[in-house]
């Protein structure tokens, strides 16, 4: 700090405050007790004023991290806010497109089923028609060889 006493350089003390924990003092104190080595109270003002020059320094870069921190933040929620919105723009769409294809596919399922249903009550009449004609024809036959049995 501008007297050759002090044990710590400035930036030997910035590195010590800006890696010790924050809760507990003692390095600070340690750090106080060192810089109060130069002799005469105008030394030991020029340390103390040095490094309250220091810490605000620090504190000034730390406060404009946070604000940059903010922003960034803050850029990051737009950002996703904006694609979450785009994804359920999209999504509504496409849940209301899927809507209408099972609608049209369920009438055109109603309509082939009805179509099949048509067809399947035309074939058992068709098929009872047959059978009864089959009956017929079976009697006859008997009828026939039964005449021709007699000759």
């Amino acid at each position: 700090f501008g007297s050759s006493a002090a044990p710590f350089s400035s930036s030997d003390l910035a590195l010590v405050w800006r890696f010790a924990p924050r809760k507990s003092c003692s390095l600070c104190a340690a750090m106080a007790d060192s810089m109060a080595m130069p002799t005469g109270l105008k030394g030991k003002l020029a340390s103390l004023e040095d490094f309250i020059s220091m810490q605000n320094e620090e504190l000034a870069a730390q406060r404009q991290e946070i604000e940059a921190l903010r922003g960034d933040k803050s850029n990051i929620e737009q950002h996703y806010q904006g694609q979450l919105q785009e994804m359920k723009k999209t999504m509504v769409a496409d849940v209301q497109r899927m809507q209408e294809e099972v609608k049209k596919h369920f009438q055109q399922q109603k309509a082939e089923n009805s179509r099949l249903q048509q067809q399947i009550t035309t074939l058992k009449g068709e098929k009872t028609s047959l059978q009864q004609q089959i009956l017929g024809l079976q009697r006859r036959i008997q009828e026939i060889e039964e005449h021709i049995g007699c000759d």
